[in-house]
Order: structure tokens, then C-alpha cells, then sequence
């Protein structure tokens, strides 16, 4: 492959990963929120790792690498999220007047990080793709940057209300695109490794992603208000999975 596809397929990915930080910028621009407002943010974040896993992370990993990967590397992201889980925990709500506070900070990160595991995949796709068929590499990474978007809001949503500066919560999500290009540079060197290689860390980043919904987003989301919850998951399901089912 040429140095200038190679090139080119550095910047797709590059601005596929910082639609993860677009995302996190319309939060910001959103201001203060109310009781409401954050049922159905998070709820909508909800609703987007829902849809990512279930039409687009399982399926590829199981097309990988079939049903052994696809559950060892789902039961690994649930076992690793539930140990950072922990550990975030015991660092952010030690004292028992920031737990409020301590929780938001401690689910943004989790975010954050199952997003991360989840660009990382990514980037290697959208090597493959070019490598497949150059077209393809444009596709998947307009794909891919589709799906950051709202994954920059799930991450920074939380964040924000726990009080974090903006310009912090900006960096991290800078941090997080940096994944999706880092993916795709080793993705080159990788394309002769086994797939079941890939199919492992997609099952993982889905396995992260039901630990993350299931046990933090949706219960957070239906405290603040349970009606404005339901309707934001129902539209992050929705909306991500047609952007799934169009442009993967």
C-alpha cells in the first residue's frame, strides 16, 4: 500500500475519532440541566451502547471469530469494567458527602473507558476496509464517525454534572479520539494476525458496554426521571441502530 492511501486513511481515521469529541461539545453547549434533562441524556446514552453492541460490536466479533471468542472477550469487558468499577469507586466516594457527585464522576470515566476500548476496534476496521477496497475505508469511517458523535455525549453528559471543567472533559474526549487513529495505524501491521484477534476486542468493548448500561447508565437515568429516561433510550436505540443498519 502506498504511503499517500496510508496517508489518507490516517486522516478518515483522525476525524472519525474526533466526532467523539464534537459530541462532547454540543453537552457543553448545552448548559446546566434539570432533573428531566439528565433522565434523558442519560437515557440516551443508554440507548446508543445498546444499539452499538447489539448491531454492531456481537455480531462482528461473532463473525470473527465465532461463539468462543465472541463470549470469552464479552465475559473479560464485564470482569474489567467491574474491577475499574470498584476501584473508581473506592478513589471517588470515599467521603460520603461527595457520593452525589463521586457517581457521576465515576460513571463518566467508565464511559470514557468503554468507549475508548471500543474506538480501538475501530481503527483497525477502517484499515481493513482500505485495504479491502479503498471506497470501503471512506465508508466505514464516515460510519464510525456517525457513532462517535453521540458516544462524545454519552461520555461528557455525566462528566459535566459532576462538575468537571470543560476544558477537562474536552481533553479526555481528545484523548478518547486518539484511540480510532492509533487503532488504525497498528491495524496495518495487524491484518495478518488471526481475526480472532479483532472478534476478542469487540466482544470485549461490548461486554464493557452491557456492564456500563445495565448497572450504571439506565438505573442513573431512571432516578432523574423515569418517562424522560424511557423516551431517551427508545431514541438512542433507534436512531443508533439506523445508523448501523445504513452505513455498516
Amino acid at each position: 500500500m502506498g504511503c499517500d492511501l496510508f496517508l489518507a486513511t490516517l486522516v478518515i481515521s483522525l476525524l472519525a475519532g474526533f466526532a467523539t469529541t464534537v459530541g462532547a461539545a454540543v453537552v457543553l453547549l448545552l448548559g446546566t440541566f434539570g432533573r428531566r434533562t439528565l433522565g434523558a441524556l442519560l437515557g440516551f446514552a443508554a440507548g446508543v451502547m445498546v444499539a452499538v453492541v447489539v448491531f454492531d460490536l456481537l455480531p462482528s466479533a461473532w463473525r470473527l471469530g465465532g461463539f468462543v471468542a465472541t463470549m470469552v472477550g464479552f465475559v473479560t469487558g464485564v470482569v474489567m469494567i467491574a474491577v475499574s468499577d470498584r476501584l473508581l469507586a473506592y478513589k471517588l466516594m470515599a467521603r460520603p458527602w461527595e457520593s452525589r457527585v463521586g457517581a457521576l464522576r465515576k460513571m463518566g470515566y467508565l464511559i470514557a473507558l468503554g468507549i475508548a476500548l471500543h474506538d480501538f476496534p475501530e481503527g483497525i476496521a477502517i484499515a481493513a476496509g482500505t485495504v479491502a477496497e479503498v471506497d470501503l475505508g471512506w465508508l466505514v469511517g464516515m460510519a464510525i464517525g456517525l457513532h462517535n458523535i453521540p458516544e462524545g455525549i454519552a461520555t461528557a453528559a455525566p462528566l459535566r454534572l459532576s462538575g468537571m471543567a470543560p476544558g477537562k472533559i474536552l481533553g479526555l474526549t481528545l484523548l478518547i479520539a486518539l484511540c480510532t487513529p492509533v487503532g488504525t495505524v497498528l491495524g496495518f501491521g495487524l491484518l495478518a494476525v488471526s481475526q480472532r484477534v479483532l472478534a476478542h476486542l469487540l466482544a470485549l468493548a461490548g461486554g464493557a458496554m452491557v456492564y456500563l448500561v445495565g448497572l450504571e447508565l439506565w438505573p442513573e437515568a431512571q432516578k432523574n426521571h423515569r418517562r424522560s429516561a424511557l423516551g431517551g433510550i427508545l431514541t438512542g436505540a433507534v436512531g443508533m441502530g439506523l445508523i448501523s443498519v445504513i452505513y455498516t
